[in-house]
């Protein structure tokens, strides 16, 4: 009788649970509730570190002065879009959200064959199932199916912002040594005897010929670069395979900044070139959720580059997405749903805003301790030759928009704040200081004054990022076999920085330890290779311990002077409550900033201090015009053609 009874019970406590999860308000990674809300009805984490604002997509708007929209999230509460920004490629989308479209299809670029897949898609729900080390942030993390066989690992996303920025650097350098006429392409004449040279601090980095001098029908530049080839006028030929296509007159480059390597194929997409597309191929690829972003989209000049985002950085039509927009619904939602899953524009442009305004910005890796034997081995790193291609700084010039020149148009330093991260002797611990590069300015709109936070984009020298970006033959045993039989033989030059965090090593993650990455170069790197095995172990063992101070961190967990009184407190108070030591937690700096529960008894009656937010509605804007969504079905009101009907496809079914 009592198995019986016990059996019921749990039979019963199911169907509860099936019950409540039917209604629950949050996903598995959204815990917007503190103690005193029932954890069915509103799950919890009293940690605080979970992911607190619902699925919302965000409404791209240019206007600064509209409540919630993305212009809004940057500009007036910039920290508030950057959290945005961050849960989206933290969060666990679910089906409702359109993720799993075309589950275990193979997709993605064609390789060399012209028939076959790179990978299967729709394998993943959440950005952070790979970039996760560290936790919480963009992270490295597991080596995936890609290409051929031998997989593909997983970059860390610390500092992409800078990475971006030194890749359109780079571009306005190249075609100011090209482009003669200053009309935007690179014409037959204009390429002749021309070199590629471009200088960084004390490096000289040669990236090939701007002439076809191998009459292969492609200009004889390093792969970083991929030409967009263009008629006399200077417009875009979509469908020319090379300099030899009919009506081509030249070309104009974009820098594949992103990735590891690809090789060259017409008509085939390139490496990602901005932060922008880097976010959006993924998104439909690894989760099969399709943006849809006129940004990226719209071709105004016809010459092959579209929109400048919100956040400043100018986009190239080839990473334009599948879901065009050519059907749109009365409020102007794309209804082209490319995988045909009944979920319409599963990520929106506004969404595309908040992600690459968060890893705009995403702090750049740190270094540990600087120790003699750390300096010894930097010495070392530079004299053996490795700092021929792990090129140590890089230098962004302040912006000039008004330049006549337009190769002189640079944009300086687009971020809003960057954390000055170093290794603190006294506490033992890596520290950081928080560093604002925005300016204020007060504007006026219908509502009243309103203040803007706007990057004063002055000059930076990203620090310590060791790549030429360049790519290099590393010989036969850094070559991939893909899928088709082709084989990789070149691989853009990785960013050192942050590396001894991110085992294991190498573009497929095959290599354990750093003294085992750096014996399996080859090819141009074999000369520095045999220096270094040449060296006496104490000496290569001064190298590695050079390589182990470029560290990665947990922004979210790191000591950080946030207020600019030159210390961290042990008590840092917000909105009258001690939430602990001084961390860089950007919910403590929103224009209404986050209020911790504080000191409670949990469940086993210990006293504990819940971190769980009390008001998650107001300080993530919730109830702003731009973000209401009064049906929670993932569209706010404003786009939403029935926002009192949920309706999670398009907003009506």
């Amino acid at each position: 009788m009592i198995k019986r009874i016990t059996i019921v019970a749990y039979v019963f406590i199911a169907a509860v649970f099936l019950f409540a999860g039917s209604r629950a308000s949050a996903q598995l990674d959204e815990r917007p509730g503190n103690s005193t809300d029932n954890p069915i009805d509103l799950p919890r984490d009293l940690s605080g570190l979970s992911i607190k604002n619902p699925r919302v997509r965000i409404v791209h708007t240019d206007d600064a002065c509209k409540p919630g929209g993305s212009m809004y999230l940057q500009q007036v509460d910039p920290w508030l879009g950057y959290q945005w920004g961050r849960s989206l490629t933290q969060r666990e989308f679910r089906e409702r959200d359109g993720v799993y479209g075309d589950a275990g299809k193979l997709d993605g670029i064609l390789l060399p064959d012209g028939a076959t897949k790179i990978m299967s898609r729709s394998h993943t729900n959440s950005c952070a199932v790979c970039h996760n080390t560290p936790y919480r942030d963009g992270g490295a993390g597991a080596t995936i199916a890609k290409n051929g066989g031998e997989g593909r690992n997983t970059p860390h996303m610390f500092g992409a912002g800078l990475v971006e920025m030194i890749g359109t650097e780079i571009r306005l350098r190249a075609l100011a040594i090209a482009d003669t006429n200053r009309d935007g392409w690179i014409s037959a004449e204009e390429a002749k005897g021309k070199c590629c040279v471009i200088t960084s601090g004390d490096s000289r980095i040669d990236y090939g010929s701007f002439e076809d001098l191998d009459a292969d029908g492609k200009p004889d530049l390093n792969e970083l670069f991929n030409p967009i080839y263009v008629d006399k006028n200077g417009k875009r030929i979509a469908f020319a395979s090379g300099l030899k296509f009919p009506e081509v007159a030249g070309y104009t480059v974009e820098v594949q900044s992103f990735g590891f390597g690809h090789l060259y194929m017409p008509f085939r997409p390139p490496v990602p070139s901005t932060i922008r597309s880097f976010i959006a191929n993924p998104f439909d690829i690894h989760s099969g959720l399709q943006a849809f972003d006129p940004t990226t989209l719209n071709d105004p000049e016809g010459d092959g580059f579209a929109q400048v985002s919100n956040a400043g950085a100018l986009q190239c039509i080839t990473g334009a997405m599948k879901d065009r927009g050519a059907v749109r619904g009365p409020t102007g939602i794309s209804k082209d749903d490319p995988d045909r899953d009944g979920y319409c524009e599963e990520i929106s442009e506004g969404d595309l805003d908040m992600a690459e305004w968060y890893l705009l910005n995403h702090p750049a890796p740190g270094r540990g301790k600087l120790t003699d034997e750390v300096r010894r081995g930097e010495r070392f790193f530079k004299q053996v030759g490795c700092a021929v291609c792990h090129v140590t700084d890089w230098r962004l010039p302040e912006a000039r928009p008004a330049a006549a020149d337009y190769t002189e148009r640079h944009s300086g330093d687009r971020r809003f704040f960057e954390i000055q991260v170093a290794y603190n002797d006294q506490s033992e611990r890596l520290e950081g200081k928080l560093v604002s590069l925005a300016q204020k300015i007060a504007v006026k709109s219908e509502s009243g004054d309103v203040e803007l936070s706007v990057p004063r984009r002055g000059a930076h020298t990203v620090r310590g990022i060791y790549s030429d970006f360049k790519y290099h033959d590393l010989g036969e045993a850094f070559n991939q076999l893909q899928f088709d039989g082709s084989v990789i033989r070149k691989w853009r030059t990785t960013p050192l920085w942050g590396v001894a965090s991110t085992a294991p090593y190498g573009h497929d993650g095959a290599s354990l330890s750093l003294d085992e990455v750096i014996r399996r170069h080859g090819g141009e790197a074999f000369d520095s290779r045999k220096s270094y095995a040449s060296l006496g172990s104490s000496d290569r063992r001064s190298i590695i311990e050079f390589l182990e101070s470029l560290v990665l961190y947990q922004t979210d967990r790191l000591p950080c002077d946030l207020d600019g009184d030159g210390k961290i407190s042990e008590h840092f108070m917000v909105g009258g409550m001690d939430t602990g030591y001084e961390r860089f937690n950007p919910e403590w700096l929103f224009k209404l900033a986050g209020e911790i529960e504080g000191p409670i008894k949990n469940l086993r009656g210990e006293r504990i201090v819940s971190y769980a937010l009390e008001n998650v509605a107001e300080a993530y804007g919730l109830n702003l015009e731009f973000l209401r969504d009064t049906d929670r079905d993932g569209f706010p009101d404003v786009i939403d053609p029935a926002p009192r009907k949920r309706g999670y496809k398009d907003g009506v079914n």
